[in-house]
C-alpha cells in the first residue's frame, strides 16, 4: 500500500466546506440519535458531491486509495475511513459510530466499491480509548487497527507473487503487532479476494521484472548498448513506480525483494 499524500494547507474548495460546516452544526444540536440519521440521510449527497470527490480524486491520480487500482475494483466511491453510522468490530459487537465526521473531508477515503461493500461498517480499535464527539484529542489518542493509506503505516503492507497472483502481504521484518495489523486490514478490505485485482497486480509485478532481467542480461552487450539498454530499464522501472502510476507499490515491492543491488541504487538515485 502507497501513503496517499495531502498537501500542506490543501483542502476541497470552500463553498463545500462551507455547506459541510453547515450540516455538521445541524448535526451537533440534534437532540438523539434519529434526528442525527435524518440529518444525515438528507445530506448524503455532499460527500458524493464532484466538488470534494473530484479533489479527493486529485491527490492519488484517481487511483483507490486502499489499492492502487483505477478500475480493477470498480466504480470509485468516497469512502468514510471511520463509519458515519454503526461500528462492528471482529467480535460483530456493535457501537455508535462517527457521526459527527460524517460531513468531514479528512475522514473521506477514495475506495473502489467492492472494497468498499467488503469493509463496510467494520472499523475494530486497540483496547477501549474510541473517540468522542466532544473530546477533538481522543480522536487522536484512538488505535484504529485498520492500516490509513494517508499515514506512513501503508508501508506496512506489501506484495508478494503466490498461484493465485500477487496478494497483500506484511513487510518482511514488521513486528507482530504489525503484522496483526496487516493480516486484519486484508481481511476486513478484502484485499486477496478479487482474482481480477490480483491478475491486475500480478501483471504490474511481471513487468517491473521484466525490466529488472532486461536490465540484468544487458551486460553480455557492447558497451554502448549495453549502457542504453540499462538506462532505459531503469527509466520504465522508475515509471512504474511514481506516485501516479497504477499498482506503483506492487512494482516497489518487486523492485525490493527481486532486483540486485546496484539495480535499486540507480533507480532510487535517479527519482
Amino acid at each position: 500500500m502507497r501513503q496517499v499524500k495531502i498537501p500542506d494547507g490543501a483542502t476541497p474548495p470552500q463553498d463545500w466546506l462551507d455547506e459541510a460546516e453547515i450540516v455538521t452544526t445541524a448535526l451537533r444540536q440534534a437532540t438523539n440519535d434519529e434526528e442525527r440519521k435524518e440529518i444525515i440521510k438528507k445530506n448524503e449527497f455532499l460527500w458524493r458531491d464532484d466538488r470534494v470527490r473530484t479533489w479527493l480524486l486529485s491527490l492519488f491520480a484517481n487511483k483507490c486509495w486502499y489499492t492502487e487500482a483505477k478500475e480493477s475494483v470498480s466504480s470509485i466511491h468516497v469512502d468514510h475511513y471511520r463509519p458515519k453510522g454503526r461500528v462492528t468490530d471482529f467480535k460483530k459487537n456493535q457501537r455508535d459510530g462517527y457521526w459527527w465526521l460524517a460531513f468531514n473531508w479528512v475522514n473521506y477515503r477514495i475506495c473502489g466499491q467492492l472494497i468498499n461493500i467488503k469493509k463496510s461498517d467494520i472499523f475494530p480499535i486497540v483496547e477501549a480509548n474510541q473517540a468522542t464527539p466532544d473530546d477533538p484529542v481522543s480522536l487522536k489518542l484512538e488505535a484504529p487497527i485498520l492500516i490509513d493509506p494517508i499515514t506512513d503505516d501503508a508501508c506496512l503492507i506489501s506484495y508478494e507473487m503466490d498461484e493465485d497472483g500477487c496478494i497483500a502481504v506484511p513487510i518482511s521484518g514488521a513486528e507482530d503487532t504489525d503484522i496483526s495489523r496487516v493480516d486484519a486490514t486484508i481481511e476486513i478490505l478484502g484485499l486477496n479476494r478479487l482474482d481480477r485485482l490480483n491478475q491486475k497486480r500480478a501483471d504490474t509485478w511481471q513487468e517491473c521484472r521484466e525490466n529488472i532481467v532486461d536490465y540484468s542480461s544487458a551486460s553480455k552487450d557492447p558497451h554502448c548498448m549495453k549502457t542504453l539498454r540499462q538506462a532505459i530499464a531503469v527509466k520504465a522501472i522508475q515509471k512504474s513506480i511514481s506516485y501516479e502510476k497504477e499498482f506503483s507499490s506492487v512494482a516497489a515491492a518487486c523492485l525490493s525483494k527481486t532486483a540486485p543491488e546496484i539495480i535499486k541504487a540507480k533507480v532510487n538515485n535517479s527519482l
